[in-house]
């Protein structure tokens, strides 16, 4: 069965739209996850009590490592970051020096600050 033109090129459209907004609501679940955290709603890896420096840290966190280390902090390219045994100055030696070949160096994107929230929600997350 052959479809005309201008029906063809209504169903590329509609299906190209509804392709648009799944990436907007995709994207719009991910400033949520963020958002929530901050009100500090619990939802799997900000704890309702954490303070405001792991607060600040979880958004670092989604902004920066989520990519590698999952979402939920449990590891997809770069590892678990649940139950980290390493001091924290190692920790943050890790994230402002990176690991050759496994990790970027965020050093000179990151301030101290931003690194030591880093390091307290990586404290804050347990196995």
């Amino acid at each position: 069965m052959k479809l005309p033109l201008q029906l063809k090129a209504m169903i590329l459209g509609t299906v190209s739209g509804l392709a648009a907004i799944g990436i907007s609501f995709a994207t719009g679940e991910m400033f949520q996850r963020s958002s929530a955290a901050s009100a500090g709603s619990g939802d799997g890896l900000a704890i309702p009590s954490a303070g405001k420096l792991e607060q600040k840290g979880y958004t670092l966190f989604m902004q920066n490592c989520a990519h590698c280390h999952g979402t939920d902090a449990r590891g997809d390219e770069g590892p678990d970051l649940h139950g980290v045994t390493k001091s924290d100055a190692r920790i943050a030696s890790l994230i402002k020096d990176g690991k050759k070949g496994e990790m970027p160096k965020f050093g000179t994107k990151l301030t101290d600050a931003e690194v030591q929230a880093l390091v307290a929600f990586v404290r804050s997350l347990k196995e």
